[in-house]
């Protein structure tokens, strides 16, 4: 009688129909997995943006004067643009904003993969509240500014700041395997600040 025991194992076909179901299931799994780190970033982008202009809109009402939030690209050749609130800095108390990024003004960088919008090309629908109020939100990337006066009110013509206007800020993420995707962070008359990402059919 043979002592020899049967050998088990996997052969060499079973081993590649493993891979092969592996790699169509990565193919589904992968798109999904990257545009879900995409929105995340996208969202937490979004969220930023909306802290700045709470502190922007904190900074007015503190310092009993209107405050302008402008747009730049900060680090030369390939820096990123940057959102900044023209502040005075404690540097220089006796100054006035000077309209241009300094270091240490509150900021928000934006990432390479996204770009500040008029929302053209975007979604169909606009942000909530932000279709036929009147008077019209204004685009910040047509004037690349937002200003709030010492009520801590958005308005559209500073220093005097006289005129109340709400905004909306569009911002566009590029995605190579996928469309663009879209945020926006919206400012009523009020003041109110909330930020939004697009999913397919609304805004949340």
């Amino acid at each position: 009688m043979s002592n020899k025991q049967k050998q088990s194992g996997f052969t060499l076909i079973e081993l590649l129909v493993v891979v092969a179901i592996i790699a169509v299931i990565s193919a589904f799994a992968l798109p999904s997995l990257n545009n879900a780190i995409a929105n995340m970033r996208l969202r937490a982008t979004a969220t930023n943006v909306n802290g700045l202009i709470q502190q922007l809109r904190m900074q007015a009402v503190r310092d009993n004067r209107a405050y302008t939030m402008r747009i730049a690209v900060v680090g030369g050749a390939g820096g990123l643009t940057t959102l900044y609130i023209d502040s005075i800095l404690p540097a220089t108390p006796n100054a006035l904003p000077n309209n241009q990024y300094d270091p240490g003004e509150p900021s928000v960088a934006i990432p390479a993969d996204t770009i500040i919008s008029d929302g053209t090309g975007g979604p169909a629908t606009a942000p909530p509240n932000v279709t036929g109020a009147n008077p019209a939100y204004i685009k910040f990337a047509t004037g690349g500014l937002m200003t709030f006066n010492e009520r801590g009110l958005p308005c559209n013509n500073p220093p005097t700041c006289n005129t109340i206007a709400p905004y909306v800020i569009y911002m566009r993420q590029t995605r190579p395997l996928s469309v663009p995707a879209w945020s926006a962070i919206t400012v009523t008359q009020a003041g109110r600040v909330k930020a939004y990402v697009y999913q397919p059919p609304n805004w949340y």
